[in-house]
């Protein structure tokens, strides 16, 4: 929220005033005054004698120094702090200790009564929403559409009122004064706002700052968002995130303040935990539990928590374990995580102790956050290492390992350093140059390998680029450090496959599409994008961007022993100053870029699904609630930096390399890799959105899609969805059609389209009013946390582009649905989706002016069909009110049986579409078994450009493995 309040005409009567106003207060209201020059002069001219200097000897009054040199006297002298702003300070000394809101200015009086007017106001606001909420709260609940909906409705009424309040106060200087001095009391609304503003705007900056250098996200969360303050005590330090804690200090158990800015008391789960514990016999590291407990009561009042008096079996599951590293390990990182246990419920800790007793299964905090089921809302993090008193703390506390030193190995030479450099025939130039050292031996190994298979053959060349690739693998992994590293920058990151943040970093939501990844390279700017896809072209290793990892087509299963450049770490946001564009880095998602550009009043197209990223949707298009609007994601791209296949570097637009503009505006995946780009944005098209879903049973469908078919979507109904899916809540054998919609408008303009599917009796009704742009997404079940932006499982998409509703052909999809879930009971998973979207915006581009090919299709409709591997089955979760319940489990039976259902579906539909029309396949949800012309068009001249444009910017196919055009 931003607060202002705009004062005018009674200033013009104050300054007609002040040409008699007396002398003596000059000084007083200089020192109200803002500008630059006045403080600089202010800071330097003598101090007039109307202030009073307190001699030497005399205490000085922390509320009253208003000099530089006073203020360094008084910490001196009295080890205090000046208490408010020096030009508060200034004015209370020399007004003659008049209270602070009755200060002698007639200006500064005139704009306290336009703020107490303002107060007044809002206070009656205040009083006329309290009297609606206590109307809703008599109401009903049937009344209101059932008691989920009353409750929606209430909690959103008690948000608008905390705004109001907030806004009734956040004029007041009073209050300002009282939470300068520290004497706001955070039960009032105002005071937590102020407290909240100031810790995201100082503190919060420096501890994600913290995180993301010392790699707690990919780590151990894909990301982070606390939103309250923790802050960390041993003893009497105050401990700054990330620093060196001493061993003998952080033996016995620390001190929280967690301070949470929103009303009401919560039970948390405090758990902290060690990532880097070495595991010799693998070669890679381990996670550690070195206190956990359940069940803590905190407040915005009730901060203060001490683990070591957590001693009792109600709350305490691990008592507190010091931290210790063995001598020669690298120094270990302690996270201090804060949970917010689900609606209030208390756990019971003997049940979870098995969680930190189990001798095989890691603890890890994604497993603690499922089986306490919290939400993080704190985090810290301190570190330590080998010290001094390392040893005793260890046998005090009877952890083995204190007389254990680690010691690193040296790595055993790679075969190609074996080989004697005598036997090649530039053995001076291979000294000179490893580079070139390389070079020689590869041309070498080709030659010899050409050679054998000549005589072998009897002259006929089969020359294995599997081989190849696998002999400059070798060849890359003994040059990670040595070349590739010194070219990187010092934000830039590369894991190996023994890091323990690689599973993390190689996991895509489709475990369909993982492909084979060698090494993951994270860079931090374009030019280690450039130096990464340089280093591979030398070695010969395939490569492949990585930004949000939602892809699922079955090209990407072609990568073997590849280099992934992982985008995570480019995550800017930054707005032009003339306001109507962002530059976005490659790396960023759709829920990053919602809430920073909310901050500002301002919105772009995104897609619907909050874990997407930005750029990797826009290359092949991207959908979502406001294409109505703005278009696709791709019509917004005003320019963008492009990493090409050979590593330069180029800027793309509609003026500088147009041709490649075209092509990365529908098939950018074919052709570079995008580090930036620069989006058109806007104001918001509307203040709120309204929200409602509709629940209805396998007999109403006829009636159902006449009605979607027959309605005509304003660009303000963003998004209409309706999905086939099996719900126990109702029936293990009859799919059930949940239809949901989003509307841009007022809740009068809204009321109609939800109406006009209420009339159909649904079977369950859910709504969601006046949500801002950073609600939507949570309120339709696409945040960053829900259920299908989780990772870890199978996802098979077959999309089909239609024109039409034929309601014929969605009766036999469902029966065939039906008999699916009838025939193989694990497959009850099975989704049939339709994605109606606000066409106006796309409708309004020239479909030639980019490669993007299926303007034409209103509907997109597809099968999704999930299954679990079996190393992720424990660790997913799925809402069953969210469409999605336990799933099939995997095998090459039962994916052919999958195969063979999804194409049956996609058939069914594009039978009942119009007569004549080819089928299309959005190229961001492509199977890969589509054709090109089904995927970039059919017009011959559009895959003809695309393919003369792959020649000329990647010759050599190094971007095929997404959908390729070669």
């Amino acid at each position: 929220m931003a607060f202002q309040f705009h004062l005018s005409s009674p200033f013009r009567r104050c300054f007609r005033c002040s040409t008699k106003r007396d002398p003596s207060y000059v000084l007083s209201s200089r020192a109200f005054w803002a500008s630059a020059i006045v403080r600089t002069e202010a800071s330097t001219e003598t101090i007039p004698s109307n202030l009073d200097i307190p001699p030497p000897g005399r205490l000085l009054d922390p509320n009253k120094v208003a000099t530089p040199r006073l203020e360094r006297r008084l910490r001196r002298e009295t080890k205090q702090q000046p208490i408010g702003s020096r030009r508060r300070r200034a004015a209370l000394q020399s007004t003659s200790n008049l209270p602070f809101e009755q200060l002698p200015y007639q200006c500064f009086q005139e704009a306290r009564n336009l703020l107490l007017a303002d107060r007044q106001d809002k206070l009656r606001q205040i009083d006329e929403e309290r009297r609606r909420i206590a109307k809703v709260q008599a109401t009903p609940a049937e009344l209101c559409g059932g008691e989920y909906v009353k409750k929606g409705r209430l909690v959103r009424m008690q948000k608008y009122l905390e705004e109001l309040k907030i806004l009734a106060d956040i004029n007041d200087p009073v209050i300002k004064k009282r939470f300068e001095d520290g004497e706001g009391d955070l039960n009032r609304p105002i005071y937590r706002y102020l407290a909240d503003r100031q810790w995201r705007q100082q503190r919060r900056l420096i501890l994600m700052q913290r995180i993301s250098q010392m790699h707690i996200v990919p780590d151990m969360l894909p990301y982070l968002d606390p939103t309250a303050e923790l802050r960390l005590f041993f003893g009497r330090r105050k401990v700054q995130p990330g620093d060196f804690v001493e061993s003998q200090n952080s033996e016995s158990p620390p001190r929280l303040s967690i301070q949470v800015f929103d009303r009401g008391e919560r039970l948390v789960s405090v758990v902290v935990i060690d990532p880097d514990v070495p595991n010799v016999e693998t070669d890679s590291f381990d996670s550690r539990c070195h206190f956990l407990a359940v069940n803590v009561p905190i407040s915005p009042t009730s901060t203060s928590v001490s683990l070591g008096q957590m001693s009792d079996d109600s709350h305490t599951i691990r008592p507190w374990l010091p931290p210790h590293a063995q001598k020669g390990s690298p120094y270990h990182r302690l996270v201090v995580f804060v949970l917010e246990q689900k609606d209030g419920q208390r756990l019971d800790p003997p049940g979870l102790k098995r969680m930190v007793e189990d001798p095989v299964a890691q603890f890890n905090i994604r497993s603690c956050m499922d089986r306490v089921h919290g939400k993080l809302i704190g985090v810290h993090l301190f570190r330590t290492k080998w010290d001094d008193g390392m040893a005793g703390v260890m046998q005090r506390a009877d952890i083995a390992g204190a007389d254990v030193e680690l010691k690193r190995m040296k790595p055993e030479k790679l075969p190609y350093k074996k080989k004697n450099p005598e036997r090649y025939s530039c053995p001076n130039l291979i000294a000179r140059s490893s580079e070139m050292y390389n070079l020689v031996w590869k041309v070498a190994a080709l030659l010899g390998a050409l050679f054998f298979h000549i005589l072998v053959a009897g002259g006929d060349l089969v020359l294995s680029r599997a081989d190849a690739v696998q002999n400059s693998a070798e060849i890359t992994e003994g040059h990670f450090d040595r070349e590739l590293r010194r070219q990187l920058s010092k934000d830039a990151s590369i894991y190996l496959s023994r890091s323990p943040q690689f599973g993390n970093l190689t996991d895509r939501w489709s475990d369909f599409s993982q492909g084979d990844i060698a090494v993951v390279v994270e860079p931090a700017t374009t030019r280690d994008v450039a130096a990464a896809i340089q280093f591979a072209n030398r070695c010969g290793l395939p490569f492949l961007a990585v930004s949000g990892g939602h892809g699922s087509t079955s090209a990407l299963n072609t990568i073997r022993r590849g280099l992934s450049i992982n985008l995570h770490k480019m995550k800017t946001t930054q707005i032009s100053a003339n306001g109507d564009s962002a530059r976005l880095g490659g790396g960023v998602n759709t829920h990053e870029v919602i809430n920073a550009l909310a901050v500002h009043g301002k919105v772009t197209a995104t897609t619907n699904g909050g874990c997407t990223s930005q750029l990797g949707p826009a290359l092949g298009g991207g959908f979502g609630r406001c294409m109505g609007f703005f278009g696709l994601i791709l019509d917004n791209i005003i320019d963008m930096t492009v990493v090409l296949a050979n590593g330069t570097i180029a800027e793309v637009s509609s003026t500088s390399n147009p041709d490649l503009y075209w092509a990365m505006r529908g098939a950018g995946q074919n052709f570079g890799i995008v580090t930036e780009a620069n989006f058109k944005i806007y104001n918001f098209p509307t203040p709120h959105w309204f929200s409602s879903e509709f629940t209805f049973a396998g007999p109403q469908l006829e009636n159902l899609f006449k009605h979607i078919g027959d309605m005509y979507q304003p660009k303000e109904l963003g998004s209409v969805y309706t999905t086939f899916v099996i719900n126990p809540q109702y029936s293990t054998t009859e799919p059930m059609m949940v239809l949901h919609l989003d509307y841009a408008g007022t809740p009068d303009e809204a009321r109609p389209w939800f109406d006009y599917f209420n009339d159909l009796h649904p079977v369950a009704t859910r709504k969601w009013e006046a949500l801002s742009p950073t609600e939507v997404q949570p309120a339709a079940g696409q945040d960053i946390d829900s259920g299908v932006c989780a990772h870890g499982h199978t996802w098979r998409l077959f999309p089909l582009g239609l024109k039409k509703y034929n309601v014929t052909a969605n009766r036999q999809v469902y029966d065939l649905l039906k008999q699916l879930v009838s025939e193989h009971p694990d497959f009850n998973s099975t989704v049939g989706q339709f994605e109606n979207y606000a066409q106006q915006g796309v409708k309004a581009v020239d479909p030639a002016s980019t490669a993007y090919a299926h303007r034409d299709d209103d509907i997109l409709v597809y099968v999704l069909i999930s299954f679990l591997h079996s190393h992720s089955a424990d660790r997913i979760k799925f809402t069953v009110n969210r469409s999605f319940s336990p799933v099939y489990p995997a095998s090459a039976a039962n994916d052919a049986i999958a195969t063979e259902y999804g194409n049956k579906a996609r058939a069914l539909w594009h039978a009942g579409d119009t007569p004549g029309r080819n089928v299309t396949a959005y190229v961001n949800y492509a199977n890969g078994d589509e054709s090109l012309e089904a995927v970039y068009g059919y017009e011959s001249w559009r895959l003809e450009r695309l393919r003369g444009l792959k020649k000329r910017y990647d010759p050599e196919n190094k971007f095929r493995f997404y959908n390729p055009i070669q």
